[in-house]
Parts: structure tokens; sequence; C-alpha cells
């Protein structure tokens, strides 16, 4: 497993990669040149469903490949209360949320 840091910086690129190929085919406008900080569903970003659909199944998919885990964030995140931080806010809680599943495997069905 790598490193904490490493860990983030990793995730937080294939969340990027993959938000610039859901905006590039028309299903979110997503400002990626903020980083961390760009909005997701927070205010000031929006993705449509099928959008935020292809966004969760491609970086299940990056992150197996990539990093050789695999996670369900399509399952998971359906699951958070009303009263969770909402992990899909902007790049940096979805990078979190991400980490937290990979260092927890039970959390996001990881293996």
């Amino acid at each position: 497993m790598q490193e904490r840091a490493d860990l983030k910086e990793a995730v937080q690129e294939i969340v990027l990669a993959c938000i610039a190929e859901v905006t590039a085919q028309g299903w979110g406008r997503i400002q990626i040149e903020k980083g961390q900080a760009a909005n997701i569903l927070a205010g000031g970003g929006f993705i449509d469903s099928l959008g935020l659909t292809s966004l969760l199944v491609t970086i299940e998919q990056d992150v197996e490949v990539e990093l050789g885990i695999t996670i369900n964030l399509t399952n998971t995140i359906t699951e958070i209360t009303p009263s969770s931080t909402n992990p899909l806010a902007t790049v940096g809680t979805l990078t979190n949320y991400i980490v937290n599943c990979i260092n927890n495997a039970t959390v996001c069905g990881g293996v």
C-alpha cells in the first residue's frame, strides 16, 4: 500500500482526470482547475445523474487499474445519511472519502 500522502495525491489525480472526462462528455460542469476546492455537487458545481454514475464507475475502475485496489463507490455513497458530510460536495471531500475507503476496505466494499 502506498504512503498516505502519496495515496491521497494519486487518488486526487484519478478523481480530477475522471471529472475532466465527464465534463468533456458534457455531463457536468466542474471547474477542476480549482483542485480540491472544485465543487462537484456543492454550490457552483453541476453534474447530471448520468454523469455522476459515470464518474463513480470510472473512478472505481481507475483506482483498481492504477492502484490495484477494488472499491465500490456506487453502492456506498447512496448509503450516506443526511447528517453525514457529503462526499460528493467537492473534489477534496470525494478524495478524502475514497482514501478512507481504501484504508478501511470494509467501508466501501473493497478487497
